[in-house]
């Protein structure tokens, strides 16, 4: 039992990242009419399928390396099988996660509920305004000798 229990821990946390991915998808759609900010949301776009690719290489890489170096013989298999599901699950918790709620139909008979007004992207105290004009010089300079 000893032997194996890294690998069930990682089964855990491979569980883990799935259920917490679909408590967030759940809570996404609760608040999917929220104002999301036009930068993070291109964010999340172009993010999402770079690590998605980023995990599936480093599963193909440490799977290659896992057989090339002999690693049934160090690393049970076990063990290996939960660390390539930990990949896995990351992969499917970034999808979960960072993926747009679709919007509803528009054949739907629920009305959809009004825009949310947009906010500044800066507190008022922070946006810039025009200095006011001075008709006069605050002082005048006087050559030196």
């Amino acid at each position: 039992m000893l032997d194996t229990a890294i690998g069930l821990s990682l089964y855990l946390t491979a569980a883990a990242f799935v259920l917490h991915g679909i408590r967030a998808r759940r809570l996404k759609r609760l608040e999917a009419y929220e104002p999301i900010n036009p930068m993070i949301f291109a964010a999340g776009e172009i993010m999402r399928p770079i690590l998605q690719i980023a995990a599936a290489y480093a599963a193909v890489k440490t799977s290659f390396m896992y057989y090339a170096l002999g690693g049934p013989r160090i690393f049970p298999l076990v063990d290996f099988g939960g660390l390539i599901a930990v990949i896995a699950a990351y992969g499917i918790w970034i999808q979960l996660k960072m993926q747009p709620v679709a919007e509803p139909s528009q054949g739907s008979s629920e009305p959809a509920p009004p825009p949310a007004p947009r906010l500044p992207a800066l507190p008022p105290e922070l946006i810039p305004r025009p200095a006011a004009k001075q008709h006069e010089p605050a002082r005048t300079l006087e050559p030196i000798d």
